[in-house]
C-alpha cells in the first residue's frame, strides 16, 4: 500500500498576532527569502491592524464598517434574506474575493464548509465535492455532483460517461471578476434545480448593468509564485453607461491574466511549463421600459490555455516525488485548452398576484487535453514508442426556464415553473503511436494497434415542471414543500474503436429509453426570535444514467448502459443573527443515504466503464459563524465534520463496506480575523490573516489496496491594502508558509507512479484598481 502523500520537511508552527485571536502559521520549505518576505508581510499587516486599532477605534464605533447588515439571496429563486433559507448555504462577497485576491474556484471554495476542489492540474479541470459525495479521484468520466449555475444558466454537461464531456471533471473556473457574489448551497436542490444537484449548488451572480448611474474602473495585479521563473500578470476592466436613464444600460467588462509557470518538466527541458493564459469577457444590456418590466441580454466568453500540467510523479510505495517536488517528466508536454461561449436572455414581468420570470440560455463548450501514455500502452515492437493519447469534448447545451412566483408578503408564497433542456456532447478520442512527436510509426504499429475512436456524438434531453410553496401558520411558524417531475433520456453514437479493441470502426448507438423522476422536499421553520430560526428539512436528488463509448461492445463485456443514481438528505439546523445582531451563525447536522451510486467499473477483461454500485451514507455537523467587533475587527470560521463511507461492497471498483469515500476530508476547518475602517484623514485600510486546515484525503476507495491518500493541508493566506479616494492598493499572500499538500490526483495511468497536483506554493501578489 502506498504510503500517505505529504510534505518531506518537519514543520515548525509559530503563533501569529496576539491575544484570544491568535492564528498559527507553519515554516515548511520555503527558501530564507520567502520567509522573510512572509514575516515582513505578517507584521506589517498585523502592525497596521494595530495601529489602525487604536488611531481609529473610536471613529469606527460611529461608522461601524462591519455592524448589522442584510444579505440577500436567491437560493430558492426568489430574493430573500440569507437568514430566511431554510438549508445551509454560504455566501462569498465580491468585496471578499478581491481582498483574497481570488482567481479560481478553488479560491472561492477555500473558506466554504463542506465544500473541496480537487484539481487536475490545470484551470477548469476541477471536480467540486460538497458533503463528502463523490466516487473517484477527480471524478472525470462521470456526471456532476455539483451544477455550476451562472445567474440562472446551468453549465457543463448534464450526463457522464465518455460522450457525456466529463462534466464531472470540467466545472467551469470563471475568473470572478465583475461578480456580485457567489452562493454555495450545501446538500441536495433536485427540486428547483433538477438533474445533477445532489450534493448541491455553486452559483455566480454577476453585476447587472446599473439603469442610473455611470461607472468605469480599471485594475491591474503582478504576482510571483515561490519557484516560478517570472511575474504573474493581469488587466482587467468594466464600464457599465445608462443610455437612457431608467430605461436602457449596458455594462461590459474584460480581462486577461497569465501565470509565468512554477513546475519544471526535465523531460523536455523546459523550466516553469505550467504557464497559463485566461481571458474573457461579458456585455450585457438591461432594458426596463417600465417599473414592471424588464429584459437582459448577455454574451459571456472565456478562453483558458494551459502549456504543461501542473501535476507531479510521486513513487507508489513511498509518497515521495520522483523527480522532485516541483519537478515533472514527460516526453512532450501536456497541454489544455478551454473555450467556452454562453448567451443568455432573462425577463421579468410584475403581474400583480406574481413575478413572471423567463430564463434562455445557449452556450458552447469545448475541452482539449492531451496526456502522455508513452510506456503505459505501448508498441511491443518499438518500445520507446511515444503515445500521446488526445481527447476533445464539445458541448453545445440549450435550456429555458420560466417560473411564476408569488409576492412574498402573505401568509402564502409560491412558486411553479418549467424546464427544459438539449445538450449535445460529441468527443473525440485517439491514441497514436509515433517514432519522434511528428513522425508516426508505420503501420500497423500506428493507429490499428492501440485504437481510436473517430467520433462520439451522443444528446442529453431533460424536461420538468415543479412547484414550491411555504405557509406560514404565525410570524414564528411556517411549513414548506415542493416537488419536481421530469423526463430525461441520453443516447450515444459511436464510430467505435478502429484497433485490435474495437469494432473496425463501425457506428453504433447505445439509447436509455424516457427516465421518468419525481423529486420533493420539505421543510419547516420556527423563528425562536425575529432574527433567528430552527429548521429541518427533507430533500431529494438524482443524476441521469447514460453510457459510453465501450458501452454495448461485445467483445468488451460492456452493458450498453447505466442506471441513474438518487439520494435522500436529513438535515436540521439553526442560524440566524444574535448578540445585538453582531454574531452570525449556522449549524446544520445531516444525514445523507445515496442509493446506486454511479462509478467507474472496471470488469474481468480489465475494461474500466461508468455503472452502479450499492448503497453509501454521507453523515455530519457544519457550524459556521462570524462576530463583527465595533472596532471594525471581524473574527469569524468554520468547523465541518463529515463521515462519508460505503455501507456496500462494490466489487466492480475494489471498494469495501466502510470504505471513505474518495475526495472526503473527515474534518477541515477555518479561522479568519478582518479589519477594515479609517487608518487616517481619508485614508481607510482593509487587513486580514487566515489559517484553514483539511484533513488527510482518499484519492480512492481503501478497498482496492491504493487509496492514494493525501496528506492534511495547514495552508495560511493574508492581504492587506489602501482605499483613497477612488484608488484601491491590495498586497495578498497566498499559502503563507508555503504547505506543500496535494490538492488533487490526476488522470491515473501507472499505479506505481501516480500523478498527484500540489498546491500552489507560496504567491504574493499586488493589486491596483482605479474607479472613474
Amino acid at each position: 500500500m502506498m504510503s500517505q502523500v505529504e510534505g518531506d520537511e518537519i514543520m515548525n508552527c509559530v503563533p501569529l498576532g496576539a491575544g484570544s485571536a491568535q492564528a498559527f502559521g507553519c515554516f515548511g520549505g520555503a527558501g530564507r527569502i520567502h520567509r522573510l518576505m512572509a514575516l515582513a508581510s505578517s507584521l506589517a499587516l498585523m502592525t497596521g491592524v494595530a495601529h489602525a486599532q487604536s488611531g481609529a477605534g473610536h471613529a469606527q464605533a460611529a461608522d461601524d464598517p462591519y455592524g448589522p447588515r442584510e444579505i440577500v439571496v436567491t437560493a430558492q429563486k426568489r430574493s430573500e434574506k440569507l437568514t430566511e433559507v431554510p438549508l445551509a448555504m454560504a455566501v462569498v462577497s465580491a468585496e471578499e474575493l478581491a481582498n483574497r485576491g481570488a482567481t479560481s474556484v478553488a479560491d472561492i471554495a477555500a473558506y466554504v464548509p463542506g465544500v473541496a476542489i480537487s484539481n487536475g492540474g490545470a484551470p477548469g479541470q476541477n471536480g467540486v465535492v460538497i458533503r463528502g459525495l463523490a466516487t473517484s479521484y477527480n471524478n472525470s468520466f462521470n456526471a456532476p455532483l455539483v451544477v455550476t449555475y451562472i445567474d440562472d444558466q446551468p453549465t457543463g454537461a448534464s450526463a457522464g460517461g465518455f460522450g457525456g464531456a466529463r462534466g464531472g471533471a470540467y466545472t467551469l473556473d470563471l475568473m470572478p471578476y465583475d461578480v456580485e457574489k457567489v452562493e454555495v448551497l450545501r446538500g441536495p436542490q433536485g427540486t428547483l434545480y433538477g438533474a445533477n444537484a445532489m450534493g448541491g449548488i455553486l452559483k455566480y451572480s454577476l453585476k447587472r448593468p446599473d439603469l442610473k448611474a455611470f461607472e468605469a474602473r480599471a485594475g491591474g495585479e503582478l504576482a510571483h509564485v515561490a519557484s516560478g521563473g517570472g511575474l504573474d500578470w493581469g488587466l482587467r476592466g468594466a464600464i457599465n453607461v445608462p443610455l437612457v436613464t431608467d430605461k436602457l444600460a449596458i455594462r461590459i467588462s474584460a480581462y486577461n491574466r497569465e501565470t509565468a509557470g512554477y513546475l519544471d518538466n526535465i523531460g523536455i527541458g523546459r523550466e516553469n511549463s505550467n504557464s497559463t493564459r485566461t481571458t474573457g469577457g461579458r456585455v450585457a444590456i438591461l432594458f426596463a421600459p417600465s417599473d414592471r418590466f424588464d429584459i437582459e441580454a448577455s454574451v459571456l466568453a472565456q478562453r483558458i490555455r494551459s502549456d504543461d500540467s501542473s501535476a507531479v510523479t510521486l513513487v507508489g510505495q513511498t509518497g515521495e516525488p520522483a523527480y522532485g517536488r516541483y519537478t515533472r517528466s514527460t516526453k512532450f508536454a501536456e497541454t489544455y485548452a478551454q473555450d467556452a461561449v454562453s448567451y443568455a436572455l432573462r425577463m421579468n414581468w410584475d403581474l400583480d398576484f406574481a413575478t413572471l420570470t423567463s430564463s434562455t440560455s445557449y452556450a458552447r463548450m469545448k475541452y482539449d487535453q492531451t496526456l502522455d501514455l508513452s510506456g503505459i500502452r505501448y508498441v511491443p515492437s518499438v518500445p520507446t514508442a511515444l503515445i500521446p493519447y488526445t481527447f476533445i469534448n464539445r458541448v453545445r447545451k440549450l435550456t429555458q426556464e420560466t417560473r411564476l412566483a408569488s409576492p412574498d408578503n402573505g401568509a402564502l408564497t409560491w412558486l411553479i415553473g418549467s424546464f427544459y433542456t438539449s445538450e449535445r456532447p460529441h468527443e473525440y478520442n485517439d491514441f497514436r503511436a509515433f517514432s519522434t512527436y511528428d513522425v508516426p510509426l508505420p503501420a500497423p504499429n500506428d493507429i490499428l494497434l492501440l485504437g481510436t475512436t473517430p467520433g462520439s456524438r451522443n444528446k442529453y434531453t431533460e424536461w420538468g415542471a415543479f412547484a414550491n410553496g411555504t405557509y406560514r401558520f404565525s410570524e414564528k411558524f411556517d411549513l414548506g414543500a415542493g416537488i419536481r417531475y421530469g423526463k430525461n433520456r441520453a443516447k450515444g453514437c459511436d464510430e467505435g474503436f478502429i484497433g485490435i479493441y474495437g469494432n473496425g470502426g463501425k457506428y453504433a448507438c447505445q439509447s436509455r429509453p424516457w427516465d421518468g423522476v419525481a423529486t420533493w422536499m420539505a421543510n419547516v421553520r420556527y423563528h425562536f426570535q425575529p432574527d433567528a430560526m430552527i429548521y429541518g428539512r427533507i430533500a431529494t436528488g438524482y443524476r441521469p444514467g447514460g453510457g459510453c463509448d465501450t458501452c454495448g461492445n461485445p467483445l468488451l463485456g460492456v452493458p450498453p448502459t447505466y442506471d441513474a443514481d438518487t439520494l435522500t438528505n436529513y438535515e436540521l439546523g439553526i442560524k440566524g443573527l444574535f448578540l445585538d445582531r453582531r454574531l452570525q451563525f449556522e449549524l446544520s447536522a445531516f444525514y445523507i443515504d445515496w442509493k446506486d451510486i454511479q462509478l467507474r467499473v472496471t470488469n474481468a477483461q480489465g475494461f474500466s466503464y461508468p455503472g452502479n454500485g450499492d448503497t453509501a451514507v454521507s453523515k455530519g455537523v457544519e457550524v459556521n459563524a462570524s462576530y463583527s467587533l465595533r472596532n471594525g475587527l471581524k473574527l469569524s470560521g468554520f468547523v465541518a465534520y463529515t463521515d462519508a463511507k460505503l455501507t456496500a461492497p462494490a466489487p466492480g471498483v475494489g471498494g469495501k463496506d466502510g470504505d471513505r469515500l474518495p475526495g472526503s476530508a473527515p474534518w477541515a476547518g477555518a479561522v479568519m480575523v478582518d479589519y477594515r475602517g479609517e487608518i487616517a484623514g481619508g485614508l481607510n485600510g482593509v487587513a486580514g490573516i487566515a489559517y484553514r486546515y483539511k484533513a488527510s484525503v482518499d484519492s480512492q476507495l481503501a478497498g482496492t489496496g491504493q487509496p492514494f491518500r493525501m496528506g492534511a493541508q495547514n495552508i495560511v493566506d493574508l492581504y492587506g491594502g489602501v482605499n483613497f479616494d477612488k484608488t484601491s492598493v491590495r498586497l495578498y499572500v497566498k499559502n503563507l508558509f508555503n504547505d506543500r499538500s496535494y490538492t488533487g490526483l490526476t488522470f491515473l495511468t501507472d499505479r506505481t507512479r501516480p500523478l498527484f497536483t500540489p498546491v500552489q506554493p507560496f504567491t504574493i501578489g499586488l493589486q491596483l484598481d482605479q474607479s472613474f
